[in-house]
């Protein structure tokens, strides 16, 4: 069940003091594209405008799905240091500003919160480029950021990737499939090339120590959470699979990649928007 209404972005804006360290535009969470008129634009901003009427009614700290109609995906670790993710092949379903359990005390609050501290972008000598990487270890589950940028119809997603390819520049569209009972449930298009977070820096690898899940808070447009993959340790770059998930076949004809995993496909995964 959802309700059309436009949200405060001051009462939903995660904690976010990171910065780009270029002139892009900084966004603390994704946003719309401009508007260019069509029915598909129409379309996403009704999505994108909506939210998910599902409050849950807990007193407690909302701590497992018995709880919980939201709980579940998260646990904390052993010493009870941090909330970290369960399971990536689940989604996930936050509590939001409309629940009735307490915000300080709510162990189904994440991705909420903004990105995990002690990230750092930095120049990374393996890929020539910018990069992403943690000052601190971070434990598998845990939390990295959201891959944010603009949210693209599937007609401008195209034209994008179309005017990238001609013009020779570096694509940062990421499509996110998600299925039920294999069939396609939704498509979630983010493009942080002219307006992004801290997300934008992560590089491709063939053998990652980071994965992506759909992450659900008050709206049915998904969040795409970066979580670690495996434990990390500190002043390691942090990098997921640009193919999704699991998505490790050989790749002909892209770019090059330069990961230099001991599986490296040897190039890029393309970026693919299926019908």
């Amino acid at each position: 069940c959802k309700q059309t209404l436009k949200m405060d972005e001051s009462e939903t804006a995660p904690n976010d003091d990171y910065e780009h360290p270029d002139g892009l535009d900084y966004i603390l969470e994704s946003v719309l594209m401009p508007s260019d008129g069509s029915k598909e634009f129409k379309f996403l901003a009704d999505e994108y405008n909506s939210v998910l009427l599902n409050p849950c009614h807990c007193k407690g700290a909302c701590e497992n799905s018995e709880v919980c109609a939201h709980g579940g995906q998260y646990e904390f670790t052993e010493d009870g240091s941090e909330l970290i993710l369960r399971n990536s092949a689940n989604p996930v379903i936050e509590c939001n500003d409309m629940c009735k359990c307490c915000r300080n005390t709510c162990s189904n609050r994440l991705v909420y919160s903004g990105p995990r501290k002690h990230l750092e972008i930095f120049d990374s000598p393996v890929y020539g480029s910018k990069g992403l990487r943690t000052t601190a270890k971070i434990t598998k589950g845990g939390y990295i950021c959201e891959y944010a940028g603009e949210l693209l119809t599937v007609p401008e997603a195209r034209s994008r990737l179309h005017d990238n390819e001609k013009l020779g520049l570096m694509n940062y569209i990421l499509v996110l499939n998600e299925y039920t009972s294999d069939k396609k449930q939704q498509v979630t298009i983010v493009d942080p090339s002219r307006r992004g977070n801290i997300g934008r820096y992560l590089n491709h690898s063939c053998e990652p120590n980071c994965h992506i899940a759909a992450v659900r808070i008050d709206c049915p447009i998904p969040k795409i959470g970066i979580f670690a993959a495996r434990d990390i340790a500190a002043k390691e770059e942090l990098c997921f699979h640009y193919g999704g998930e699991g998505q490790y076949k050989k790749m002909t004809g892209g770019k090059t990649c330069l990961c230099g995993a001991s599986k490296c496909t040897g190039f890029m995964p393309n970026t693919e928007i299926e019908e």
